[in-house]
């Protein structure tokens, strides 16, 4: 009788951590696979945010990047190969998230601030990636007079609360949607898990074919 009772108790025992286990492993199953939350068009690209592309596109791509960031720098051909392929059925926003290692990242931003504000964004940031490894407090003026930029008012807008408070507000953005690094990208609101850059055109393919269907 006594064995029988040591039995049975090893077999409850057995039976609890195997059920115990089950539970676990099903609660972090659960967890590994929760869907990231999908943000809305309004939060990823508010008024203030610039765009290329097709503002009426129901494809939307919007990139968190820092202009000192060798990875962002690998990934713009990419990216600019997608945008002059699918101009008219993807709305692409790049929005500013310097990270506080890179020395020149913060200003970057702003040189391409003060130009957008006279017109010259998109222009402001190709040089500014294409002139990626020679940042320098007397690059940003070079790249504006190449621009053809009123210098004067390019050196007040760079210098502006106005256009700092910008670049901190898609910062800001930036962290609250989970990115902690760059470059990070959000199709139609989902933030992307790239293993590599040809991922990212493979993931607007994908979408685009999809709106199409």
């Amino acid at each position: 009788p006594q064995t029988n009772f040591y039995t049975v108790c090893e077999i409850k025992l057995f039976l609890g951590i195997l059920i115990g286990t089950a539970v676990i492993i099903g609660a972090a199953a659960v967890l590994l696979t929760k869907q990231a939350p999908i943000l809305s068009r309004a939060d990823l690209v508010p008024a203030s945010a610039h765009t290329k592309g097709n503002v009426e596109a129901k494809i939307y791509l919007v990139e968190f990047s820092d202009y000192q960031c060798p990875a962002c720098l690998a990934a713009k051909p990419v990216v600019d190969a997608i945008i002059k392929q699918y101009q008219d059925q993807l709305l692409f926003s790049y929005r500013n998230f310097p990270l506080d290692q890179h020395p020149f990242g913060q200003k970057a931003a702003q040189a391409a601030e003060a130009a957008g504000a006279q017109g010259k964004y998109w222009e402001m940031y190709d040089l500014l990636f294409a002139n990626q490894e020679k940042f320098s407090d007397d690059l940003f003026p070079q790249l504006a007079q190449s621009l053809q930029l009123d210098p004067a008012k390019f050196a007040k807008d760079f210098s502006e609360s106005s256009i700092k408070n910008l670049i901190l507000d898609d910062r800001s953005a930036g962290s609250r949607f989970g990115v902690n690094a760059t470059p990070t990208f959000f199709l139609n609101g989902k933030k992307l898990e790239l293993s590599s850059f040809a991922d990212l055109k493979t993931a607007v393919e994908e979408a685009i074919a999809k709106n199409k269907q």
